[in-house]
């Protein structure tokens, strides 16, 4: 369910300079990730003059030519075309939205999980083929706890959480990650801790 709601074998638009004039279909815009479909339902205010207060958006409609902003925002009058076009493209950013939130609340469960040392249901959920090598549970449990679900950034359709722990022998890097080839859950062991000295483990308590 996961990879099938994330796979794009498509192009979706670059623009919607032709917004006020073509009606928007589902395919045109089926690929796009949540903040191009913020962008594009922004342009079509921008391009009726809407005045942003997100100094972001108002500096890159500001670089258009054709961006003409007005004095007051009530002038701002969209088309029966732009305002079916605008709720299109809100609706299907929705989808998006709560598609990422079902995975982060699956994930979010296997943190559960994984805090109260519930063994028993993520040997469930994770199957380790004996063909291949892969992290033992109680490395996955620990990655699972190290990931903050809440604060996974996001660019286009890609998301991203990382985080670098220092155990005062080495660093580790754990993360987790999204695209469309799939959903990983890593670790990563960096270098040594910044206090050990000639890597002697005597003095450490690792």
């Amino acid at each position: 369910l996961f990879a099938a709601s994330l796979v794009i074998n498509a192009q979706g638009i670059n623009d919607c300079s032709t917004c006020g004039t073509v009606l928007l279909k589902a395919q045109d815009i089926d690929t796009l990730s949540v903040d191009e479909l913020r962008l594009l339902t922004n342009e079509i205010y921008a391009r009726r003059g809407y005045k942003f207060s997100n100094e972001r958006l108002q500096d890159y409609f500001q670089s258009f030519e054709w961006y003409k902003p007005l004095a007051d925002n009530s002038q701002v009058k969209l088309s029966n075309i732009e305002e079916k076009n605008s709720k299109l493209l809100t609706d299907r950013r929705k989808v998006r939205e709560d598609e990422r939130q079902i995975i982060l609340t699956y994930f979010k469960g296997l943190k559960q999980l994984a805090a109260a040392n519930n063994d028993a249901e993520l040997n469930k959920l994770f199957i380790i083929p004996e063909d291949r090598q892969m992290a033992s549970l109680d490395e996955m449990k620990r990655t699972l706890l190290h990931i903050d679900f809440d604060d996974v950034h996001w660019f286009k359709n890609k998301g991203l959480y990382s985080v670098e722990v220092d155990n005062g022998y080495v660093k580790i890097v754990y993360s987790f990650s999204l695209s469309n080839e799939g959903i990983v859950l890593a670790y990563n062991y960096m270098a040594h801790s910044d206090i050990m000295e000639d890597f002697d483990t005597m003095f450490s308590d690792y």
